[in-house]
């Protein structure tokens, strides 16, 4: 019987406790899923989710498009620790919250363009938020470049490019399935005509789009305007 290839894979925290700073609880675990195309590693994650449904999911995050942590108020629970908000509140707005963090440098803090914690309600529309925006495909195991033909980049196949000077995001971007191209250089010109103050910038291209895409949406509002349903 033939097996899905694993082009793209994902991870993130899912779990039935609820206290989530009980990390001891044993109903919490890594799902790890796998698509042979983005769109399908997209479905693969909310069916995942609507067939389990958890009380509590949460992504491992990038520098891209930072962590977000997803809890359900059933009346009962109270809110993690670093969510700073009143455990009344939470227990009294029944339904999903959302609680998003930006990485800078590896490390995790708030994130003041979306401050939170921030109310959902209907589980359909957490996990409709899960997949617009906090979704991050991975190469996974059988990743192969659509790009590489007979072990030879072929620029021409790629269908988009981007330019990235931070090493962590770059890093990111490589675990998306970005491609290194090219490294150019900006900085300031002397008057004999050197380039003094250096700062490299890696160039990177993607052969897949719709992977891309997910990408571009993230750091420019131009793609999340035009390619938003």
């Amino acid at each position: 019987m033939a097996t899905t290839s694993k082009q793209w894979e994902m991870r993130f925290n899912i779990g039935l406790r609820r206290d989530p700073d009980d990390v001891a609880t044993e109903d919490v675990y890594i799902a790890q899923l796998f698509g042979e195309t983005v769109e399908a590693l997209r479905q693969e994650v909310c069916a995942y989710l609507k067939e389990h449904q958890p009380n509590y999911f949460e992504t491992f995050g990038d520098h891209i498009v930072g962590g977000k942590c997803y809890m359900l108020s059933d009346g009962n629970t109270t809110p993690p620790s670093d969510w700073t908000m009143s455990p009344e509140l939470f227990r009294r707005a029944e339904g999903w919250w959302v609680l998003s963090k930006k990485l800078t440098s590896g490390v995790e803090s708030q994130d003041d363009e979306r401050p939170g914690p921030f109310y959902l309600g209907d589980f359909e529309v957490a996990v409709e938020n899960f997949s617009e925006t906090a979704f991050i495909p991975c190469k996974g195991p059988d990743y192969l470049s659509r790009a590489m033909v007979d072990n030879q980049l072929q620029l021409p196949l790629l269908e988009a490019v981007v330019r990235e000077a931070e090493d962590y995001i770059l890093n990111d971007l490589l675990r998306r399935g970005w491609q290194l191209l090219a490294l150019e250089y900006k900085g300031e010109v002397s008057r004999i005509g050197e380039l003094t103050n250096r700062k490299a910038i890696f160039v990177l291209g993607h052969a897949d789009f719709p992977a891309a895409l997910a990408t571009l949406k993230a750091r420019d509002l131009y793609y999340l305007h035009t390619y938003s349903t």
